[in-house]
């Protein structure tokens, strides 16, 4: 291995290491209620409508033009 070999791996793991120790200090402590509505307001005023009807999967032919 050169030089140039051994700083990119050195980097390499620094780096990967700033990231895992950015991911574990970001995030929140404690338990956090995903569910909670009350103090969530976002998406209060949707509708509760139906989905549309799917999209049909194929044309279908006509029965005259059907090959017997």
């Amino acid at each position: 291995m050169t030089d140039l070999d051994v700083l990119l791996a050195v980097a390499g793991l620094a780096v990967t290491v700033l990231v895992m120790a950015g991911m574990i200090l970001i995030t929140p402590r404690g338990t956090v209620d995903v569910f909670d509505d009350v103090t969530d307001p976002q998406g209060a005023e949707l509708s509760r409508a139906d989905a549309n009807d799917p999209a049909p999967t194929a044309a279908r032919l006509p029965a005259a033009n059907v090959a017997k």
